[in-house]
């Protein structure tokens, strides 16, 4: 019935690709919007809902590269399918917690759940998709991520508000579980798709790629940049409500216009780092100088909780995460342009590993320095310091942006002979 080959299925399987990010976005992000209400009724301090808000990276960070094994021996529909399934069970499951070990339990499955997402959405559109149309595909189901992100704080606001969130999470956990019968009945996986790679290329110990300096470079910007990007997605709901006294539906409304507006302005950054190169510049120049350009203005998050104006404080909060989210896609075309020889998933996921610890970092230590101070300032200090540091590390630290030649590094780095 359906037929990988013809273009209309293959737009129907990026279109639920696209819908898997978006429901993988939602419930990743839901946890933020209502923690004032979890805090309250469960009487969590910030330092506890700090740990909770971070549960869910400990094992999104451990299962990044293991999911990506899975998918190859086993296929991406039933590892995705498994995957989606115990994600979304589990964030409705949240709706029961009535402690924090129960948050804290639910949110550590969310994370295992979502760590499956990007690896087998990419060998997805590699396996179904000709070469000239990944590019797109890839765009289109990433941005279902900036969308989810977009829509969670309106979502879960207006649930809260017309019932509570308990129910919030109830009715989102069961519309991405409907996502997952989606899933499994209209996408039919090729029945060569599981180790479709072969095994006859040269393979590459993990360890390997660490001995190169660019590679480094790589995780230290994403770890600097994820810290920034993490905290907005954990305590910016928090920090409308706490620290501008929005109620929880103008908070929906407010914590949704920075990923609105990142959504839109995603494309045409990538667009511009690429017309760059068109017109002559080199790739290092290009990638390197978007990235380090738009993490210095992101940095100006610093001064949103300094201003009186809470829409001059917008601003500044989607100047931020614009920049940030433009340097983070900028950086993504970097890492592919750097990766050795049939290592680009592997050093995607070493770099996606090293911003999911910041996903830990994040959350925590905003919640205490939050319990500590009492208010927001000291946090958006730190994160703006963080953005900072990722410039500083993809200057100093990254080489040039090409292509590593492991070959030619294993030459320069073996003892001559006499």
């Amino acid at each position: 019935m359906f037929d990988h080959t013809k273009k209309t299925y293959r737009w129907w399987v990026i279109t639920l690709l696209f819908c898997g990010t978006f429901v993988n976005a939602v419930d990743r992000g839901s946890l933020g919007v209502a923690a004032p209400a979890i805090m309250k009724e469960l009487h969590l301090n910030p330092a506890m809902m700090g740990v909770v808000l971070s549960a869910f990276f400990w094992t999104y960070f451990a299962m990044n590269i293991p999911s990506g094994i899975i998918a190859d021996r086993f296929g991406a529909k039933a590892t995705l399918g498994w995957a989606a399934f115990v994600w979304s069970f589990l964030s409705a499951l949240t709706g029961s917690a009535h402690s924090f070990m129960h948050l804290v339990l639910c949110r550590v499955g969310v994370g295992a759940g979502e760590a499956a997402i990007q690896p087998c959405n990419v060998k997805v559109v590699k396996r179904v998709f000709p070469t000239e149309e990944r590019g797109v595909a890839i765009g289109i189901f990433n941005s279902g991520i900036r969308l989810g992100l977009a829509a969670v704080p309106v979502m879960m606001a207006y649930l809260i508000h017309r019932y509570n969130w308990r129910v919030a999470f109830y009715a989102t956990g069961v519309g991405s579980l409907l996502w997952v019968v989606l899933w499994v009945y209209t996408y039919k996986q090729p029945p060569d798709e599981a180790n479709q790679e072969g095994a006859s290329k040269e393979k590459v110990h993990w360890l390997e790629l660490l001995r190169h300096r660019s590679i480094i470079g790589l995780m230290l910007c994403k770890f600097f940049q994820e810290y920034l990007y993490n905290m907005f997605i954990t305590w910016l709901p928090a920090y409308l409500i706490m620290g501008r006294g929005f109620t929880v539906l103008k908070m929906g409304w407010y914590a949704a216009l920075p990923w609105i507006v990142t959504f839109f302005a995603l494309p045409v950054i990538g667009l511009l780092s690429d017309t760059l190169i068109k017109r002559g510049m080199s790739v290092t120049a290009s990638r390197k100088g978007m990235i380090v350009v738009g993490q210095l203005i992101a940095s100006c998050v610093v001064f949103a909780p300094y201003v009186d104006s809470a829409n001059v404080a917008m601003v500044l909060l989607v100047i931020a995460m614009v920049f940030e989210s433009g340097a983070s896609t900028v950086l993504w075309a970097a890492c592919a342009e750097i990766a050795p020889a049939n290592t680009s998933a592997s050093v995607s996921g070493i770099m996606n590993t090293a911003g999911a610890v910041a996903g830990i970092v994040s959350p925590i230590v905003t919640g205490v320095l939050l319990k500590w101070t009492g208010d927001f300032r000291r946090a958006f200090l730190v994160a703006s310091l963080m953005i900072v540091f990722a410039a500083l590390s993809m200057w100093f630290v990254v080489g040039s942006v090409e292509q590593i030649d492991l070959k030619k590094a294993v030459r320069e780095l073996t003892p001559q002979s006499a």
